[in-house]
């Protein structure tokens, strides 16, 4: 389309230019005929843009001077072609103010020009260099808030919900607004969407689309701040009041589960071997005061992340000469995977998994030495108060 103007452009500039130079006659134009600015953008945010009509200044220019001439685009005369095409291109536009402009605000455009080429053609400028216009035609802005409260951050509005377990929760938002309220058509993104704890301050972003940017909405706030709540969590720096009770209960199951099937117990390299019929007594279990609780040191790690690792000690007689200490005791640590506390200050029960290690032991030392050496490695171990 270009190409094809420009062809038409120096075609007929040549042809005027022959007419002006052959016949010496004078085109009078008023270059503020051509002059024109399109207005864009909201009300209050507006933008100019000002453009020179060339094409229907040629016209104008060529029903002046041709008259009737047949042949007035004969090979003959374009080999006489002038430089009208070079006074076009000296043609320029400036407009005093371009940006954040109101409906009913004036700008002026400045046209100038090569006189020198002007005159060359034979082309008389006549009126003003200069011309102002009146600002029209902008979009009426459309405030919206993407953060109104009657909506955002409720079930069925702009729905903002964690879910996971801290430290690995997730954020999510999901628009629930009906099709009809633009809000429906806002996109809502968190700086934050993995890896989130209870407490963490979450971002929440707010974007239209372009299609309603061109139709004059506009957001009345751009962020707003969340606070994470309401997850389970890894319970990583201590136990709190009344868990050590909800734990208790399935450690005391393991132990007892054991002691009705196969028991082991290692002394030293020797180990042993008993079933329940050989317990000639059981007096019940004593669980140490302190315990340690481990956290993995793998950050991405969700399974088995937290451990609970509690000092036991089997009170029972067995038979034959082996002696478990003064009070013929066994040890050993239970090891409880996965604490998680949920939001009303207890613990998840049901994600509780407590095991025995393969042995109990004569003595707590030589439980450590064998059953903690890999978690140690694998785990940052804090000691914690049971009782």
């Amino acid at each position: 389309m270009r190409m094809k103007r420009l062809f038409i452009t120096l075609f007929m500039a040549g042809a005027a230019m022959f007419v002006l130079s052959g016949c010496g006659s004078k085109a009078e134009i008023d270059m503020t005929d051509y002059m024109h600015v399109e207005f864009t953008g909201l009300d209050g945010e507006g933008r100019a843009e000002a453009y020179f009509d060339k094409a229907a200044m040629e016209v104008d220019v060529f029903q002046e001077l041709a008259g009737d001439e047949e042949e007035l685009f004969s090979e003959e005369l374009l080999e006489e072609l002038g430089d009208f095409a070079g006074f076009e291109s000296s043609i320029t536009c400036e407009l005093d103010k371009s940006e954040g402009l109101g409906s009913g605000d004036e700008v002026t455009v400045t046209v100038s020009y090569n006189k020198d080429s002007a005159k060359d053609c034979g082309i008389k400028i006549t009126g003003e260099s200069q011309k102002t216009f009146e600002v029209e035609g902008l979009k009426e802005r459309m405030e919206i808030d993407p953060f109104d409260s009657r909506y955002f951050n409720t079930d069925d509005g702009i729905e903002i919900s964690f879910s996971g377990r801290d430290p690995f929760g997730a954020v999510s938002i999901e628009n629930h607004m009906p099709q009809s309220d633009p809000l429906s058509r806002v996109r809502y993104s968190a700086d934050k969407e993995e890896n989130v704890k209870n407490g963490d301050s979450i971002t929440i972003s707010a974007h239209l689309i372009s299609d309603m940017e061109e139709e004059g909405y506009v957001l009345k706030e751009e962020t707003t701040v969340v606070t994470a709540q309401g997850m389970d969590r890894y319970v990583t720096d201590g136990l709190e009041p009344g868990m050590w009770d909800l734990i208790e209960p399935y450690c005391d199951q393991e132990i007892t589960g054991e002691l009705d099937n196969v028991f082991y117990i290692k002394d030293g390299e020797d180990s042993y071997r008993f079933t329940k019929h050989e317990v000639l007594s059981f007096e019940g279990i004593i669980y140490g005061e302190e315990a340690f609780l481990a956290t993995s040191k793998i950050n991405e790690k969700q399974d088995e992340y937290n451990l609970l690792i509690v000092p036991y000690s089997i009170h029972a007689t067995l038979p034959g000469d082996i002696r478990l200490g003064e009070n013929e005791t066994a040890a050993g640590y239970m090891i409880v995977r996965d604490i998680v506390a949920t939001p009303d200050g207890g613990i998840d029960t049901e994600e509780i998994d407590a095991r025995m290690p393969e042995y109990s032991y004569t003595s707590l030392e030589q439980a450590d030495s064998e059953c903690l050496g890999e978690i140690r490695t694998n785990y940052d171990l804090v000691t914690v108060a049971l009782q």
